[in-house]
Order: structure tokens, then sequence, then C-alpha cells
């Protein structure tokens, strides 16, 4: 239940503080005068989208705070997300816009976001506006409506339909693709399979095109490399003067005068080290040497390998990786393909299980909508007779479709007839809007009676296009109404504002710089008769005053 709502500098409102009564909570005044700004702010702290418009100018921010006592079910979500509320408390939203466009909610003094407040929004508050009785010329809308009616066993079916029919669309795309257009199925097979053969018959190896690169460029200069090495090693072993030989003299040389000059003793062991490390490297030079006498026929290989890498690498991706990448990628699109028979068995099966928990499921829906149908009719048609609508109808139609959709498989369209004698049509094409209003008023009462959440209703206008003794009987039902459930209502008829519990006047002033909305509660049973008074004749005078006073007379002590 709502308890309190605090403005600051929202559209034109400056200031207001709201306290909600238990029943009925009225919002009258003047056209023009911002009864539905009021409600906007009842939105916006609840989380609906908004702009820095709203923001009053002069101001740096618009705040507007809203406390209300949770249901259980909310207190739960709260204390879950981290917002708990201690047991008999009041919860507390507060959402502020910035006028640069900043916006910041709090819930229960912790940070959170206009998102996190617009689902609980409905469990908190349900408003219904004049854009209400539009939709309510919307199939669709009806169809939302009969399954909120039905119950859960509704809601359940419907997911349960909604989950086979996108599962089922799913299977049916996967089976197209696989089992669709067959020559061109069968020529990607064919260019797989060729590739996969053309490079698997290569057997080229990661690395194997910069080997051979290498190889080739030794083999180019295999003479120049020979007489080089040749050279090397006549300087290290040759017969004559050679390296090896020279270190050889030089180590026993030294080695000779060792015994007289100790100190030479270390010089004679270099130079043997030295000695010994030349012939290593002579023995190295000797191999490459070896390596240089090659068979002609190699170097034509070598260039014919690299011609058939090179060939592969332009055809299938510019290098030995892609190529490779390129084989294991047809290779898949031919296993695919092998195995297209028995996925498409597959496939099908998978389809025609789906279809058959989708059958099974619409049927349990349509079940629990003709059932909720029924008992809809006569429960909507009870609440005409309180609502100037006795000798109306109302029916709703079940139309199989010719295929079971994501939300059953039946169209479902709200039926009426004002009079007798007539036959019940859609609503868009025999209401006008003062009916169409009083059907949206009886279908909210009938569903009303199956919340269990314990949130507000919140009608903004919904009594447009009515007067007279219509007039009557409507604020009398929304009176009634609020003996079972919190209702706040902004409206322009005199015969519902006399069963607020708690009224409140909304007016604007208007000076040379400024427009400014205010809010006034409306006490006393004399000041209560002239606002009644005014909303009946524009003025307060003695007629009107009397008028005023037999409504308010006239409306039982409760609902």
């Amino acid at each position: 239940m709502l308890r309190r709502l605090e403005i600051e500098n929202y559209g034109l409102i400056a200031r207001a503080v709201i306290e909600f009564a238990g029943g009925a909570t009225i919002f009258t005044g003047e056209t023009g005068t911002g009864k539905t700004m009021l409600l906007g702010a009842l939105s916006f702290v609840l989380g609906a989208r908004a702009g820095s418009d709203v923001v009053r100018r002069g101001a740096s921010k618009a705040i507007v705070t809203l406390a209300f006592d949770p249901s259980d079910v909310v207190r739960r979500r709260l204390a879950e997300d981290g917002f708990e509320v201690d047991a008999g408390e009041e919860a507390t939203i507060v959402r502020e816009m910035s006028d640069a466009g900043r916006s910041s909610v709090r819930v229960n003094a912790r940070a959170s976001t206009a998102g996190y407040v617009r689902e609980l929004g409905d469990a908190i508050a349900e408003i219904v506006g004049q854009h209400e009785a539009q939709r309510l010329l919307a199939p669709a809308y009806h169809l939302e409506l009969l399954d909120r009616f039905a119950g859960d066993d509704a809601v359940l079916a419907r997911t349960e339909v909604a989950t086979s029919y996108a599962r089922r669309n799913e299977l049916s795309d996967a089976l197209a693709q696989v089992a669709g257009d067959d020559r061109r199925a069968r020529e990607r097979y064919e260019d797989a399979c060729f590739a996969v053969r053309e490079i698997d018959e290569a057997r080229i190896e990661l690395g194997e095109d910069q080997h051979l690169e290498g190889r080739r460029r030794f083999l180019d200069h295999a003479e120049r490399i020979a007489v080089a090495l040749r050279r090397a090693h006549d300087a290290l072993a040759g017969d004559e003067g050679s390296a090896i030989g020279a270190l050889g003299d030089a180590r026993a040389t030294l080695a000779s005068i060792s015994e007289v000059a100790a100190e030479l003793g270390a010089v004679a062991d270099q130079t043997s080290a030295l000695q010994s490390e030349a012939g290593e490297i002579a023995a190295t030079i000797a191999k490459s040497l070896e390596e240089t006498e090659f068979d002609p026929g190699e170097l034509e290989t070598i260039n014919a390998r690299l011609d058939t890498i090179d060939r592969l690498k332009r055809k299938y991706g510019g290098s030995i990786e892609a190529v490779l990448a390129h084989a294991n990628d047809d290779r898949a699109v031919t296993e695919e393909y092998e195995g297209r028979d028995r996925r498409v068995a597959e496939l099908t099966g998978e389809v025609a299980a789906v279809t058959r928990e989708l059958e099974s499921a619409a049927a349990k829906l349509t079940a629990a909508r003709k059932k909720a149908a029924a008992t809809l009719s006569k429960r909507v048609i009870a609440e005409f007779g309180d609502l100037a609508l006795g000798s109306g109808r109302f029916e709703v139609a079940l139309e199989t479709l010719d295929a079971i959709g994501a939300s059953g498989a039946e169209r479902v369209e709200f039926l009426f007839a004002a009079n007798v004698g007539e036959p019940a049509r859609p609503l868009s094409r025999v209401v006008s809007g003062g009916e169409l209003s009083r059907v949206l008023l009886a279908l909210i009462v009938v569903l009303a009676g199956l919340r269990g959440d314990e949130s507000a209703l919140v009608f903004d206008e919904i009594d447009a296009g009515v007067g007279g003794a219509t007039a009557t009987a409507v604020g009398a039902r929304i009176g009634r109404l609020a003996g079972d459930a919190q209702v706040i209502c902004v409206t322009h008829l005199a015969q519902l504002a006399t069963w607020a519990d708690r009224h409140y006047v909304l007016e604007k002033t208007e000076t040379k710089n400024e427009t400014t909305i205010s809010t006034r509660e409306v006490s006393g049973a004399n000041e209560r008769e002239a606002e009644i008074a005014r909303m009946l004749s524009g003025e307060s005078h003695d007629a009107a005053l009397r008028h005023a006073r037999a409504l308010l007379e006239a409306r039982p002590l409760s609902p």
C-alpha cells in the first residue's frame, strides 16, 4: 500500500506532499492544472523512462520520494536483492533527475537503478490510464487479459508453448539448412573432397617451405662455398704450412724449455689447446665440404617441391598454416555431408517430438482459456449492472488459428453488445468512449479480485467520456472497489470525487515569470461541498452546493 509521495521540482510542481488513504485518494482540479503530471511523478519514481525535461525550470534537479508498505512478495524480493527493510517499517524509493539528464535511484537508502524499480513497479502500483482503454481495442491485449484471468495454469502452459514454439523453429531452420538445395550441397561436397585429397596427397608440413628455401640457397652457391671451405681447410690442416702443424711446432718448442722457464709451460698448454680446437674446426669444415658434393637432381627436386607448395598456398590461403586449416574445414564439410542423411533423420525426429510437445502445451492452454473465457464473461456482465450497462452483453471469442503460434492455437477477441437484441461485435466496432471506459473498468474490477500482490490501483481519468447517471454508477463502483483495494484516481467527475477518503485539489498559479502547480488537501464538510460544487457547475453558488451536498449524502457510509 502506498503511504506518501513527496515531489520536489518535478515538472511544474515546486513542492508537494501527498498522504495516501487506505481506500480512495482522489485528485481533482480545473482542466490544465496538472493532475496527470502528479501521476507522472508517481510513474517517474517507479522507474518510468524520463529525461531532463522533467526538472522544473530554474532547478538543478527533480526529486520524487515514495514511501509504501511492501507486500510479502515485494518484501521478500527486496530482502533477496539486498534492500531489506525491517518488519513493520515502510520501504522507500527515491529517484532524482539532474538538469543534465543524470538519473539516480535509491531503494531503502541503498543505490539502485530505474530498471530494477520498473521490475517492482506493477507489484507496488498498477497504473491504468486512458491509453489502457485504447489498448482494449487490440485483440492482443484481450489475450493478455484472458491469460491473466486464467491464472497460473495458463501462464505455465503459455510459457511451455512459447518455449516449444521457439525450439521447433530453431530445429526446423536447422533441418531446412541440412536438407535444402541438394545440388548446391553436392557441389560443395565435391569441391571439399578435391581440396582435401589434393592437400593430403601433397603431405606438406609446417616450416617445410622455409627449410627448402634455405637448402636451395645453399645449393645455388655450392661451388663458391666449396672453394672457400677447401681453402679454409688447407689453411688449417694442409700438407704444408698448415695452422695445426705450426701450432704443433710451437707447442713442442715451448715444452722443451719449460724446465728452465716454468712460466712458459702454461703458454705451451694454451698452444696445445689451440691446436686441438683448430683440429675440431678443420673436421667441421671437412664435413661441410662433403655436403657441397650433391646430386644435380636434388636442386630440381627442391624446386618442384616448392612449386607444389606455392601452388597450394596461392589456392588455399597464402601460408602452409592456412592450407592445413583449409583442409580441416573441408574435411568437416565432407563429414557433415556424408552424415547428412543421418542428421536429417535426427532433426526430423526432433522436430516431430517438439511439435508433439507444442501441441500438448497448446491444448492445455486452449482448455484453460476456454474455461476462463466462460467465467470471465459471466463476471464482467455481473459488473455491468453497477456501471449503467445493465442490458450489455460481453463475450470472449476464441478463434482457432491455422497454425499454433508463440502465444497458442487461438486468437482471442472481446465482443460487446450494449443493448438487447444487438449481436455482439468486436469492441472496436461498437463501443463509444464512455462505454469503452466502463467495459475496461468492469475488467479491472474482475481482475482486481484475483490480485494477491496488494498493489495500489491508480486510475488516470478512467472515467473519460462518462457523465450523468452513468457517472454516478461509475463513481459508486470505484468507491466500492476502494473498500477492497487501495485506489488512487485522477478524475473530472464530481460523482467519483464524492467517494474520496482523502481528497486533493491541484491548482495552477501563473505569474509573469513562471507557472506553478500546487496541491491542497480538501478538509471539512464545507470545503468538500465547495469543491464538488465547482466540479458540477464551475462555481460554488447555492444550487451547486445543494447538488454537491445531495451527492455526498447519497454516498453510503461504507462501500
